[in-house]
C-alpha cells in the first residue's frame, strides 16, 4: 500500500518545525498560523504535524502525543543513511546495538527520536528494487512506509483495517501485527507495548492517513470500541 499523506498531532509544533527543516534539512512548509500545522515532504508522502489541543477529550489535558513511523530508504544505502543520521541526531540503542537486522523482513533499520518523542525509523528493505547511486541525503528518503497504530485489541483492529480493503502482511500476534505490504504498513501493536529501540510504552492517539486506492482513514480514540479507537473511512 502507498501512504500518500499522514497527519500526527503534537504539542511541540515549533520544535518539530525546526528539527525537520533545520536539523534534518527536509522540505517543510511555513507554520499555518490560523490552523496550527506544517507539512514535511518525505519522498512521495506528505506528513502533517498539527497542534494538539485539549478539545479532543475532556481527559486529554496535559497529554503529549507521540507516534512511531518509518521512512523507506534505498536498499543499498543503509550504511550511508546511518552516517547521515548519526551526524545530525543521537541514534537510539538497544543494549550496545544502534541498528537492527530482521531476517523475516530482510531489512536493516535504525531509530531516533524527534523533540516530541516521535520514534523515527529509517528502514532499507533489501528485496525492494529501489537502488540509488547518488550520495545519501533527504532526497533519498522515498516514502513513509510504516505508521504505528496502537490498539487495546490487536486482532480486532486488524479486522477493522481488513474491512476497508487492507490485508495482513506476514505473521502477527495478539500484541503485534503488520497490515499492508513492504511499501506501506500499519504496525498494529497492543497498548502499553514497549516500542522497539525505545523505552516508551505505546499509547492511543488520533491520527489520519490517506492510502492510495483506499482513501482517507481517521483513527480516533473511542473507549466504547473494543479496539480502543474508531476507524472512519472518510473518502476514496
Amino acid at each position: 500500500m502507498m501512504i500518500e499523506e499522514v497527519l500526527f498531532y503534537t504539542v511541540k509544533l515549533k520544535e518539530l518545525h525546526y528539527f525537520y527543516g533545520e536539523t534534518l534539512g527536509m522540505r517543510v512548509s511555513s507554520i499555518d498560523a490560523s490552523d496550527g500545522f506544517f507539512t514535511v515532504q518525505a519522498g512521495i508522502t506528505k506528513m502533517i504535524f498539527k497542534q494538539w489541543n485539549d478539545t479532543f477529550e475532556a481527559e486529554s489535558k496535559g497529554i503529549e502525543p507521540f507516534y512511531h513511523f518509518a521512512w523507506m530508504i534505498p536498499r543499498n544505502q543503509f550504511q550511508e543513511a546511518k552516517q547521515w543520521a548519526a551526524s545530525r541526531v543521537t541514534l537510539s540503542t538497544d543494549g550496545e546495538r544502534d541498528e537492527a537486522y530482521s531476517h523475516n523482513w530482510n531489512s536493516h533499520s535504525l531509530y531516533f527520536e524527534d523533540p516530541a518523542g516521535n520514534i523515527v525509523e529509517l528502514i532499507a528493505h533489501h528485496q525492494e528494487h529501489n537502488e540509488q547511486e547518488r550520495a545519501f541525503s533527504v532526497a533519498n528518503i522515498l516514502q513513509v512506509c510504516e505508521i504505528g497504530l496502537v490498539s487495546e485489541n490487536v486482532p480486532t483492529a486488524v479486522k477493522e483495517l481488513e474491512k476497508v480493503g487492507l490485508v495482513r502482511w506476514g505473521e502477527g500476534s495478539d500484541t503485534f501485527s503488520p497490515v499492508g505490504d513492504r511499501r506501506g504498513l500499519f504496525i498494529v501493536v497492543k497498548k502499553e507495548r514497549i516500542w522497539f529501540f525505545s523505552n516508551q510504552k505505546a499509547q492511543i492517539y488520533p491520527l489520519e492517513a490517506t492510502i492510495r486506492e483506499i482513501g482517507k482513514l481517521q483513527f480516533k480514540p473511542d473507549n466504547s470500541e473494543s479496539s480502543g479507537y474508531s476507524v472512519i473511512h472518510v473518502s476514496l
